[in-house]
């Protein structure tokens, strides 16, 4: 058991152990049943204690954000006496939404679920649509039981924007940003750090990640407006995106360059306080201060108290140096793909004329046959051993 998981209320031991039952199922089912949703068993997973119910096609009558868009639902228990229904929204495009809640009742989870309608998911922003996950859960949790009321919390925004997928990922932690991703549909594609920071002080610069670029949004309040402000900067960041990269990359700096000026003295001003910082210490040593004065006492314990105001924050702002803002020389945001080469035709044999005889083969002069000599008889008398000649003695 780890100390998360004591943290967070959880244990360890409570989680069922025994797959569900052909019983736990129809219990489970039988108010989604009446709703005519049926469950899909080659899909569950009995094991992990998992129902997967057969997808709804809906046709969008009247309603063109949800046109072509399917439904499914998934109903999991990851502990004794708590379930867990998720519904996700699929378009063809293939944009997705989810919409969770949690509680100890399936039947009053789908009652949830189906308060919200499935074109609360998807938002029309121009031509773009952005789609919209949320998490569904009671206002107070210590009347859940009672008459509750929902608060309808934003979890997850993805959008297609030209060459770029905008994807917005709430906080998990109440005061802490939210995280930005564009991720480039194809690779090649270069980004200014400050292309959403000159929007406002809610937009932090884009950092290089591995999938693409990742930027901060500041969001501060409480539920439900925490939501509605998140959701209505990621239709402004949308619009922004929308805006610039229909355009050349070089007209982004012809347009905003006194906002990205701004931009740059913004992320310099950490690094310009502790320089100032510096020089005001050094500007001490030249001006001459009681020593029972309150403001020894002061410069003495000021240095802890900046650590401790540096290390509190939720956020950190960087040092750095920020780069001075240029003027693009690319032609286009996403880099023109190299035609391929095409394979080079072999050309066709060409026929001999029919009025021309073909030429005859060569003639090759032969070597002379090598005739072997016939064999010279012997005579009879004389021998074929070798002869031996005997000098006289």
């Amino acid at each position: 058991m780890s100390l998360a998981t004591l943290l967070s209320g959880g244990s360890g031991y409570d989680k069922p152990t025994h797959p569900l039952t052909h019983h736990e199922i129809l219990g489970l089912i039988a108010p989604f049943t009446r709703r005519e949703r049926h469950v899909d068993l080659g899909a569950s997973d009995r094991l992990n204690r998992r129902l997967v119910f057969k997808p709804i096609d809906h046709s969008g009558d009247g309603e063109p954000e949800v046109a072509d868009v399917r439904e499914t639902l998934l109903l999991e228990n990851p502990r004794t006496g708590l379930y867990r229904l998720t519904r996700t929204l699929t378009r063809r495009c293939g944009l997705h939404a989810t919409l969770t809640t949690e509680g100890a009742d399936p039947g009053e989870l789908l009652e949830r679920i189906e308060t919200v309608p499935p074109r609360r998911h998807f938002r029309r922003n121009g031509d773009t649509v952005i789609a919209q996950s949320y998490r569904l859960a009671p206002s107070d949790p210590a009347a859940a039981h009672g008459a509750e009321t929902l608060n309808l919390m934003l979890t997850r925004g993805e959008a297609e924007v030209e060459c770029l997928t905008v994807i917005l990922h709430a906080p998990s932690v109440k005061g802490y940003p939210a995280d930005i991703d564009l991720v480039p549909k194809s690779p090649g594609v270069e980004l200014p750090e400050d292309l959403l920071a000159v929007m406002g002080w809610a937009w932090g610069p884009l950092r290089k990640t591995q999938l693409g670029w990742n930027g901060k949004l500041k969001v501060r309040g409480h539920e439900p407006h925490l939501s509605e402000k998140a959701e209505a900067r990621l239709q402004r960041t949308v619009a922004h995106l929308s805006k610039i990269l229909a355009h050349p990359p070089c007209a982004f700096h012809d347009t905003l360059r006194r906002a990205r000026w701004g931009v740059t003295l913004r992320r310099a001003i950490p690094l310009l306080f502790f320089a100032a910082l510096i020089g005001g210490a050094a500007g001490l040593t030249f001006v001459e201060i009681p020593k029972d004065s309150i403001i020894n006492l002061l410069i003495m314990g000021s240095p802890p108290l900046l650590l401790m105001l540096a290390f509190g924050m939720r956020d950190t702002p960087p040092l750095e140096i920020p780069p001075l803002p240029r003027r693009s020389k690319a032609a286009a945001w996403m880099p023109a793909r190299p035609a391929a080469p095409q394979p080079a035709a072999m050309p066709a044999p060409q026929p001999a004329p029919a009025s021309q005889p073909m030429p005859a083969p060569p003639l090759v002069a032969s070597a002379p046959a090598v005739v072997p000599a016939a064999a010279t008889p012997l005579p009879d008398n004389q021998s074929t051993e070798p002869k031996v000649m005997l000098d006289a003695q």
